[in-house]
């Protein structure tokens, strides 16, 4: 966010969103597809140590670091993240979260006053399916495995760890933080309500699914051959799959 100058933005005339997902999920879900699936690297707990050791102050309290309007200095030293939270909770116009994802698409949708059909979507990237790697000037685009995650009883030590605490405290923090903000929103926008719009928005969603899933071409097939960007239905790399049929279903319902 410092990066892009997001802190410079105009507020009035912008909707600045982020995701979040349990910060030990996340680093489970990094090490597993980008050095497991894309690399080929072994899922041991020596390597699995090792990565997140030598590039901990890149991806220690990641999200913090991400989000944040400005350079945070002093963050290993730090004891009490509130103001820091704080900071970056108000920044933000919506958090999603990755875990409440449906309950956060509908939060969103009542906020913005939107149709279900401009909220559906598509799953990509699943465990055990292909995704696209490459495709860059140093690498031809292929399909590779992803390769579902699992934890070690030595994984689980580690994240027991004093060490695995303080690298994810910030991050864990923001987490509790998002997630008590999304049922406040939930509260003043009205619990019966949304409740209703949810499960109304899941059964639109699983018949959505069920129409577009044969229709939905991603880049790579269901046995990892490399379809390429002209012939599927994304947007753009793995995201808005199948949005024209999503879009179809839409109008035949009315939704």
């Amino acid at each position: 966010a410092r990066i892009l100058g997001y802190g410079e933005r105009d507020k009035q005339r912008s909707f600045l969103i982020s995701l979040l997902r349990d910060p030990t999920k996340r680093a489970m879900s990094q090490f597993f597809h980008f050095r497991v699936s894309e690399e080929g690297w072994q899922p041991t707990d020596e390597q699995f140590q090792s990565y997140f050791r030598d590039n901990a102050r890149r991806l220690s309290n990641y999200y913090v670091r991400d989000l944040a309007m400005d350079y945070i200095y002093g963050l290993e030293e730090m004891q009490n993240y509130d103001s820091l939270v704080q900071d970056i909770i108000d920044e933000y116009d919506f958090i999603a979260i990755t875990e409440r994802m449906d309950e956060s698409i509908v939060v969103l949708k009542m906020l913005l006053d939107l149709n279900y059909g401009d909220v559906l979507y598509m799953s990509a990237k699943s465990a055990g399916s292909f995704t696209a790697a490459g495709g860059g000037p140093k690498q031809k685009a292929h399909c590779i495995y992803i390769v579902p995650s699992f934890t070690t009883p030595g994984m689980k030590e580690f994240f027991a760890s004093k060490e695995w605490k303080k690298y994810i405290a910030a991050d864990l923090a923001l987490y509790k933080a998002a997630n008590a903000s999304l049922d406040k929103t939930i509260d003043s926008l009205g619990r019966q309500e949304f409740e209703q719009q949810l499960a109304t928005f899941q059964r639109v969603k699983e018949q959505a699914q069920a129409k577009c899933m044969t229709r939905t071409i991603y880049r790579c097939d269901a046995t990892g051959r490399y379809v390429g960007p002209k012939n599927s239905t994304c947007l753009l790399w793995d995201v808005g799959c199948g949005h024209d049929c999503l879009g179809e279903f839409a109008q035949e319902m009315k939704i």
